[in-house]
């Protein structure tokens, strides 16, 4: 007759899920090692490992290479390709209780690619501003943000600190311009490289949600391209 015993994983599941819920290990904290577990509930590696993955699975922990596992923190939401423009990431963090917050890494002038000369209707030698920043909840990396604006349209902007300022109200304020709409959206998975974890605070590898939006304004024309790298385990979106 079968056993209706709760499996041993099933335990180590519950309790570190407990004890994630209760606070015990906040957000981004480390937990114990697999050998730390193994010891302490008198059980093998494997079964250990089998109740990591399955709370890793279920978004409540992230194994980070050379570094351990760690919890993750309350992810926000966000939807993309289900009509119109999804709020900004100002308006999720304080939705969601969250103090928002950016760091400009670069602003700069730069040579367009073939899919922005076709967005925009370019020539291949017309340029492009390109604004990179780290945007954050509560001083923690949630994405970094690429957007690239034709430069003879957005010249003024290259005189503006966007290290505490919303590119959107800017557009709006100086040039009259909303995002409305998106075009197209491509959707990748990619490994942070050293570049990016360092600046996201994340280890090297880690997956990373790949976003390419070409925004329309409420006239319908090319707007901006943005590029943006979501730590998946502190973002979602709804696809």
């Amino acid at each position: 007759m079968p056993s209706q015993e709760q499996p041993l994983y099933q335990r180590i599941y519950d309790d570190i899920k407990a004890a994630i819920n209760d606070g015990v290990y906040p957000p981004e904290s480390k937990i114990p090692t697999e050998a730390e577990l193994s010891e302490l509930y008198s059980v093998s590696r494997i079964t250990v490992r089998r109740a990591i993955e399955d709370l890793s699975n279920a978004g409540y922990l992230i194994k980070r290479r050379g570094l351990g596992t760690f919890v993750c923190a309350p992810r926000m939401r966000r939807s993309v390709l289900r009509g119109g423009m999804p709020r900004s990431f100002t308006e999720i963090c304080h939705a969601a209780g969250y103090r928002p917050s950016t760091r400009l890494i670069n602003k700069e002038i730069v040579t367009a690619r073939p899919d922005e000369w076709e967005f925009f209707g370019m020539e291949e030698s017309d340029l492009l501003l390109h604004i990179q920043r780290v945007r954050m909840a509560d001083e923690l990396p949630i994405f970094e943000e690429n957007v690239f604006l034709p430069y003879e349209d957005a010249k003024t902007l290259t005189s503006k600190d966007f290290s505490g300022t919303s590119l959107f109200q800017l557009l709006e304020e100086m040039y009259g311009r909303q995002p409305k709409n998106y075009q197209r959206v491509l959707v990748q998975s990619v490994g942070a490289s050293s570049t990016r974890a360092g600046a996201l605070q994340i280890s090297v590898g880690e997956p990373l949600l790949y976003v390419t939006a070409y925004a329309l304004d409420q006239y319908d024309k090319p707007l901006y391209i943005g590029r943006q790298y979501y730590v998946g385990s502190r973002y979602m979106l709804d696809l």
